[in-house]
C-alpha cells in the first residue's frame, strides 16, 4: 500500500514528505507534508479500538463544541472530512488526518493544568454527551457525577505552542473527573515528585475548569491521583499481556517507577489536599 495516496483519498495535495513519528504507543502516527502545510496522518489500531466510528463521531461532537463555543487560550485540531466523515476505510485499515499544530511554546505545570480544565469545561457544559468506545478505568462505588472526559490527559497529548492545542481523543468518553485530574497529576510529578508542580498544575486546571465541579468532585481529586497510578501499576505488573511493544524487563521497570511516585504522592496526601482546597474554595 503506498501511504502516500492517503491523503489525497481526504481531498489534500499528494504529499511532499510523510515521516513516522515515534509518539504514542497504540496507533501509527506521520507527519504528512502537503503544498507546504503540515498535517498528522494517523492509522488506528483495531484490535484496540473495535469501533472506530464511535470515536469518530465523539470528535465531530467535541469539534461542534469547541466551534459554537470558541475559546482563545485552549484549541483541539480540525479534521479533515472526507464524503462527510473525519475518516476513511483504505485496505483494511482505518484513517484520519488533522491539521498539524506548532509546539515550539513552553511547557509549565500550570499550562498544561489549565489546558485540561479548560478542555473539560468546554466538552461538560454544553449539552453534549460522548459514547463509551472501550472499558477504561475500573473506578468503582464513586458517587460522582458522570462527564464527558479526555481519559488521557498526560502531557504528550498537549502541544504546548504559543497557544495550548489538546489532542487525541480515542479515549474519550463518559467517566469522572478526577481520572482526568489524577493522570494529570500522574504525568506532571512523573520525573520526579514536585510540590510546586503539583500546586501550578492544581491552579491552572481550577481556572480552566472555572466552576464546573461540585464539592464531591473537588473532594475526590486526591483519589483520583492514587486510583490512576494504582491502576497503571497493576497493568504494568501484568507485562507484555498488557503491554506487547515492551519487554518483561521494560513493563517489571516502568511498574516499580510508578510504585515510587505512588507513595511519592500518599506522603504528601495532607498537603495535596490543602492545595486543592487552596485553589477551589
Amino acid at each position: 500500500m503506498d501511504i502516500h495516496l492517503i491523503p489525497v483519498l481526504f481531498g489534500l495535495p499528494h504529499p511532499d514528505k510523510i515521516s513516522e513519528l515515534s509518539t504514542g504507543h497504540i496507533n501509527k502516527t506521520y507527519l504528512c507534508k502537503c503544498d507546504g502545510r503540515k498535517y498528522i496522518l494517523q492509522s488506528l489500531n483495531r484490535d484496540i479500538f473495535r469501533n472506530p466510528e464511535i470515536i469518530a463521531e465523539n470528535i465531530s461532537v467535541i469539534e461542534g463544541a469547541f466551534e459554537k463555543f470558541p475559546d482563545d487560550k485552549v484549541f483541539i485540531p480540525h479534521y479533515i472530512c472526507c464524503d462527510g466523515r473525519n475518516y476513511i476505510e483504505h485496505m483494511g485499515k482505518i484513517w484520519r488526518i488533522y491539521e498539524y499544530s506548532e509546539g515550539n511554546g513552553e511547557y509549565t505545570p500550570y499550562r498544561h493544568g489549565f489546558a485540561v480544565g479548560r478542555f473539560l469545561k468546554i466538552v461538560n457544559n454544553h449539552g453534549i454527551t460522548l459514547k463509551n468506545t472501550l472499558k477504561l478505568h475500573n473506578f468503582r462505588n464513586l458517587s460522582l457525577p458522570v462527564r464527558n472526559i479526555h481519559g488521557d490527559t498526560k502531557a504528550d497529548n498537549i502541544i504546548f505552542g504559543e497557544k495550548l492545542t489538546v489532542i487525541d481523543f480515542d479515549t474519550a468518553m463518559q467517566g469522572y473527573i478526577c481520572a482526568d485530574y489524577g493522570d494529570m497529576i500522574r504525568s506532571v510529578t512523573s520525573k520526579g515528585f514536585s510540590l510546586s508542580a503539583v500546586c501550578d498544575a492544581t491552579k491552572g486546571f481550577a481556572e480552566g475548569i472555572c466552576g464546573l465541579l461540585t464539592m464531591e468532585e473537588i473532594g475526590s481529586l486526591y483519589s483520583g491521583i492514587v486510583l490512576i497510578i494504582s491502576e497503571l501499576a497493576e497493568r504494568y505488573s501484568g507485562g507484555t499481556k498488557n503491554f506487547p511493544n515492551k519487554t518483561a524487563e521494560q513493563c517489571l521497570a516502568r511498574e516499580r517507577e510508578l510504585i515510587i511516585q505512588l507513595e511519592a504522592i500518599k506522603c504528601r496526601e495532607s498537603d495535596i489536599r490543602d492545595i486543592i482546597r487552596e485553589y477551589f474554595k
